[in-house]
């Protein structure tokens, strides 16, 4: 591997400023800015780093497919037979809007180094990550090091907005995908662990899966306009009064629990994953002080929580006067924004249908609607094609990586498994970003050598696949 770490530290030049243009990039995929021009740039990135890539067209934003193997150039590389195993790697450049442009200390889509990190949107989510696939293959080349595996890459263009033009893809049953032994994921921030003096670091980060979301909003109409509340309260209900009991009727009474019958169908957790949990180094107290929380919710373990059970979250709630000073209103309109972090097993549409079914059962008025969802994914902890991943990581990044049973978020990965040829394929999430990337937020960035160690790192773990 000396080759290869030699061509990396004499060619990571190169590879920033090719990572510099897809960051000045805009790839808004919800407002759809700049998405034609980022596939197209997509192709000539991985083009350029020696994969034959073509643009995918889809009712939505276009993907990008892209590929090597041994012997691509026409000739068979030396020692290799083209029999070799077949890793898919999956990103997306799409990003999120820049939000507020104060906030940020430089332009979003002006990449600026400062103090070690890159600044700018989709640094973190997802291009730096999904590039340093492309670079690895780039510096395989380079060292004459490409082993006896096939790389794939698919990068979608929907990720932020619910990922059509990949589900669209992948309904399709391509045949592209049919050769994968693998689907490795390189998306969110690397696991943080508490050192000694409390303060928090990214650590080497292997997931198997990740947790599933459901995104509602509730909205409610108990008359049909604002009222006094001196002339109506008591006996005419309020739409905010109204909804805050519906919301906290789902709740279980331990205030953690969540009490909708049906919720919880198909969930369970195995003793594998109970281990993985349990050897989770217990950070709580200095996450519990980093965020200056005063208790946490429950009392159970913070991962075992966190990672083997659903949650429900008030995202947002509107309703009633907001204004300056006070306004005697009795309010006839209120809505919540939720979401449902699921867990392995369960079925998004069934849970959303169980939510709805529990509000309208106690309010018939209240009107319920679906958002979106990521189904949870989850591979056996014991899949053989983990070993490579964590020996390559360890090796990298000169540290024992952490085992997590899923990612907390969540990821559009399951919609692999749709795919007949992909439904027992391993996906595993290993992350190369720091753990405070600030994805979504203001002033997102991707430390410089997070972005080297995952180039290094998918390069590795080519070698290994490869029988190298």
């Amino acid at each position: 591997m000396d080759a290869i770490a030699t061509t990396i530290d004499d060619r990571i030049g190169a590879y920033q400023d090719r990572l510099f243009e897809l960051l000045s990039q805009p790839s808004v995929s919800t407002t759809g800015e700049g998405m034609d021009a980022a596939a197209d740039l997509v192709v000539e990135t991985l083009d350029g780093s020696g994969l034959d890539a073509e643009r995918i067209e889809t009712e939505r934003h276009p993907l990008v497919y892209a590929e090597r193997g041994p012997g691509s150039d026409g000739d068979e590389a030396d020692g290799t037979d083209g029999d070799g195993p077949t890793v898919l790697f999956y990103g997306h450049y799409d990003v999120q809007p820049p939000g507020d442009v104060d906030a940020w200390e430089s332009p979003a889509f002006e990449p600026t180094v400062r103090n070690g990190s890159i600044y700018a949107r989709g640094a973190g989510d997802n291009k730096g990550q999904f590039a340093a696939h492309a670079f690895a293959v780039d510096a395989l080349l380079e060292a004459d090091a490409f082993p006896d595996a096939t790389v794939k890459l698919l990068i979608e263009g929907g990720e932020e907005s619910g990922s059509a033009g990949l589900r669209e893809y992948l309904d399709g049953q391509p045949a592209a995908l049919s050769d994968v032994d693998l689907v490795y994921v390189a998306d969110g921030p690397r696991h943080a662990v508490a050192g000694e003096d409390g303060v928090r670091s990214g650590v080497p980060t292997l997931m198997y899966g990740n947790r599933g979301v459901l995104s509602v909003q509730v909205d409610l109409r108990t008359a049909n306009t604002d009222l006094h509340s001196g002339n109506f309260g008591g006996p005419v209900p309020g739409a905010t009064n109204r909804l805050v009991e519906l919301l906290a009727s789902m709740r279980a009474d331990d205030g953690d629990g969540i009490a909708v019958d049906g919720f919880h169908d198909g969930t369970a957790i195995t003793d594998a994953d109970r281990e993985l949990v349990a050897a989770i180094p217990d950070d709580s107290e200095a996450i519990r002080e980093e965020l200056d929380v005063d208790r946490f919710v429950t009392d159970d373990p913070y991962y075992e929580r966190l990672l083997t059970r659903p949650s429900m979250t008030v995202n947002g709630l509107s309703g009633g006067y907001q204004g300056e000073g006070m306004k005697t209103v009795l309010p006839a309109r209120a809505s919540a924004k939720l979401d449902f972090r699921l867990v392995p097993n369960q079925d998004p549409d069934a849970v959303f249908e169980a939510v709805r079914s529990h509000l309208r059962e106690r309010e018939p008025r209240v009107e319920v609607a679906k958002h979106g969802t990521f189904p949870p994914m989850k591979t056996p902890v014991d899949t053989p094609m983990a070993e490579p991943v964590l020996d390559a990581l360890a090796t990298v990044w000169d540290e024992e990586p952490v085992e997590l049973p899923v990612l907390g978020g969540s990821l559009p990965a399951a919609y692999f498994r749709d795919v007949e040829a992909l439904a027992d394929v391993p996906v595993l999430v290993v992350p190369y970003a720091n753990h405070d990337q600030g994805n979504h937020s203001p002033n997102e960035h991707l430390d410089v050598d997070c972005f080297e160690n995952g180039i290094r790192t998918s390069a590795r773990v080519i070698r290994s696949l490869g029988g190298e």
